[in-house]
């Protein structure tokens, strides 16, 4: 089922930013949050007997999520780091129907029609190529099943604000699309899109960035931009200093799409 992944021919973006921090996100709020965690499940609809492909897994979190609810998951992710920490995980809570698999959403291992479920989440803004990812999605996906996808999705005037943040932040990520932009992806990589929400959360700036151990005189910096943001994209923002600390709106879409 599982076919070798060459990483010579992968971009290192991801695995140069996310390999340092990998410990981070087994703790980070908005990745291991119950109610978050649930969005995933709410999708994807798991069944006893289904087979679960979580991409771009990270350290486990929407793996370890669906587990108690499918036969078995596979959690791919192009940075073994990042699946160290996940195995490490698996075994402290005896999770014993989960298989980590290093490899590319672009390119993945697997043979067509494999999974019952697809689930990827906060991670498809770092893809060079979303459209080879979801033709991929398509393919392992068995017929009549669902993939479930959770991803940044900003309205376009906070998009350009946040875009110079994103970057800054992290050299890995690509861009953020907007909820229709998603849907139009999606249905071109031949899935039907069931549901497709945005869904707005009061963003803890501080802990944004120490997620990617952003220096703090750049995190400064970066806050700037978000507060000097005008227009359409300030109201869309909103930032504000609660006892000195930025909060501010960030969005995801929250997309449920069908294999026919």
């Amino acid at each position: 089922m599982v076919r070798t992944l060459n990483l010579a021919v992968v971009p290192d973006d991801v695995r140069s930013s996310f390999a340092p921090v990998a410990a981070n996100y087994t703790r980070a709020t908005f990745h291991t949050s119950t109610e978050r965690l649930q969005e995933v499940l709410d999708l994807a609809r798991p069944k006893p007997g289904d087979l679960a492909l979580d991409v771009a897994t990270g350290t486990g979190n929407t793996a370890f999520a669906l587990a108690p609810y499918v036969r078995r998951v596979i959690g791919l992710d192009l940075t073994r780091e990042m699946l160290d920490q996940a195995r490490r995980i698996a075994a402290e809570r005896d999770i014993k129907n989960v298989d980590w698999v290093v490899g590319d959403a672009a390119h993945l291992p697997f043979q067509d029609d494999t999974f019952d479920i697809y689930t990827v989440r906060a991670a498809p803004h770092h893809f060079p190529d979303v459209d080879a990812c979801l033709r991929e999605a398509f393919r392992v996906l068995k017929p009549d099943r669902d993939a479930a996808f959770i991803d940044c999705a900003p309205p376009a005037a906070a998009r350009e604000v946040l875009h110079e943040v994103e970057v800054r932040r992290d050299p890995s990520h690509v861009r953020s699309l907007t909820v229709d932009e998603w849907v139009g992806r999606f249905e071109r990589a031949g899935f039907e899109v069931e549901l497709a929400s945005a869904r707005e959360l009061d963003w803890d700036y501080d802990e944004w960035m120490r997620n990617m151990a952003v220096a703090p005189e750049l995190a400064e910096e970066l806050a700037g931009v978000i507060e000097a943001a005008q227009g359409d994209a300030l109201a869309q923002l909103h930032p504000e200093r609660r006892d000195g600390k930025l909060r501010h709106a960030y969005w995801h879409c929250l997309i449920r799409a069908h294999k026919k």
